[in-house]
């Protein structure tokens, strides 16, 4: 064989293999890019089938040293704590006709669930100090309107722990230790 015969079969292998591994990669990527649109497809699924969660929150009536019912919906997040935090805004919001012991001002800062504890850790703005009308009866409305709230609707949460401004405090305005966490007391609840 000669040497010119030879150059060329090997351009013409060379030029095979060249067409080979273009039609490999393009394939190879065609594929991983078709692999990756129903990963997407099925992400969005999964965001779209998640429903409202259905929860009973208790406001005090005027009339009343009890807290009575509402059924509401919330929104269901992936991450547990943005649940809590949405039913805890809820909480804040209140409802017409209803009373809700909080001081004006109060904000929600953050929410921290130890799961091992079994316990929500909700820490408010300094509004809780600073504006917080006081009174033994006042502190344990406050406290009780949280803490049965959220272990009636959350069965993995038994106990609630109130921070504020990222800080524990001896007590709200110098009647009930809150240093502590607090398991509930549901006779605060009448469930009509």
């Amino acid at each position: 064989m000669s040497k010119k015969k030879k150059y060329f079969l090997v351009a013409i292998a060379f030029v095979f293999f060249i067409f080979i591994l273009i039609i490999f990669f393009k394939s190879s990527c065609y594929s991983g890019e078709k692999g990756l649109e129903p990963a997407k497809e099925e992400a969005q699924e999964e965001v779209e089938k998640i429903e409202p969660i259905k929860v009973k929150i208790f406001f005090f009536k005027k009339d009343s040293r009890y807290m009575k019912p509402f059924q509401c919906e919330i929104r269901y997040f992936r991450i547990r704590q943005d649940v809590y935090k949405v039913f805890i805004n809820e909480l804040l919001k209140g409802r017409e006709g209803c009373v809700i012991p909080i001081p004006e001002g109060l904000e929600l800062r953050s929410v921290f669930y130890v799961r091992k504890k079994k316990i929500l850790v909700i820490d408010f703005n300094e509004a809780l100090l600073n504006k917080f009308p006081g009174g033994t009866s006042s502190e344990l409305e406050f406290i009780y309107y949280f803490v049965d709230n959220i272990c009636y609707n959350f069965k993995e949460i038994e106990e609630v722990k109130f921070l504020i401004s990222g800080n524990e405090y001896k007590t709200i305005s110098g009647h009930i230790d809150i240093e502590n966490p607090f398991y509930p007391d549901y006779r605060y609840l009448r469930d009509e």
